[in-house]
């Protein structure tokens, strides 16, 4: 398998499809790829630092696998393997709440920057929020999902609605990490 793919400017889906590289749903992949990466650093920083969230990186890699499942979900809306379940969102929820019950609520707008991994933390959070904008404009655009012609695919179906729900709520879960950190 070669490295080298897209020197057309199209890139292939998961369900057979090419998609322009300016298409939204590449946009909405790119910042969901993006946002792992930044939850990757706020993993490695984790485990150097002692800000407090060392205990979270198992949690930020589970949140990592649900976004890989996340954007295989919107390369291939037809295969319900990576639909975000409500057991997904309600374990997110369930650990935002607890990290927002040990600390104080926040007091007016937030700076970040007290330290480097609150603010690598905000970075991811920003990221989150960006891929949620997107992802909601991959579902509002018909025209994303729906395969060409020649593509021989079934109609479009429409995302799940846990996937946006999860975005959602994972900036406020990371929100919540940085103010523990």
């Amino acid at each position: 398998m070669s490295i080298y793919t897209g020197d057309t400017g199209e890139t292939d889906c998961l369900d057979g499809r090419k998609l322009l590289k300016s298409s939204v749903v590449i946009h909405f992949l790119g910042a969901v790829d993006e946002l792992n990466s930044h939850l990757g650093l706020v993993k490695a920083l984790a485990k150097t630092d002692a800000a407090g969230i060392l205990n979270s990186c198992q949690f930020i890699e589970l949140i990592q696998k649900n976004l890989m499942k996340l954007m295989s979900h919107v390369s291939d809306c037809h295969n319900a393997v990576y639909f975000i379940s409500d057991n997904d969102l309600n374990i997110l929820e369930e650990e935002t709440e607890k990290l927002a019950h040990n600390t104080a609520a926040a007091a007016g707008f937030v700076i970040p920057g007290k330290n480097v991994i609150e603010a690598q933390i905000h970075i991811a959070r920003t990221a989150a929020r960006r891929a949620e904008r997107l992802f909601f404009t991959v579902v509002n655009d018909e025209r994303a999902l729906t395969p060409r012609q020649e593509d021989n695919l079934p109609v479009k179906t429409p995302l799940c609605p846990q996937a946006g729900c999860y975005l959602n709520r994972l900036s406020g879960y990371l929100f919540a990490l940085s103010r523990q950190a």
